[in-house]
């Protein structure tokens, strides 16, 4: 998958995520389970893009 791709993932999946900025302690499993594969999409990827996924506007 190209970088366009992945970052369109990435930005998808932190969007879905139940609680986006861990405040209310939701752990279900389908927290569990966005947190875990946006993790993995994030391990993939170069540690500038990581920094550049996260912290872009």
């Amino acid at each position: 998958m190209g970088w366009k791709q992945d970052r369109a993932e990435i930005k998808r999946l932190m969007a879905a995520r139940p609680d986006p900025n861990g405040r209310n302690d939701c752990d279900s499993q389908e927290s569990r389970a966005v947190n875990a594969e946006l993790d993995r999409k994030l391990r993939e990827q170069p540690v500038w893009r990581r920094a550049r996924v996260l912290y872009e506007d």
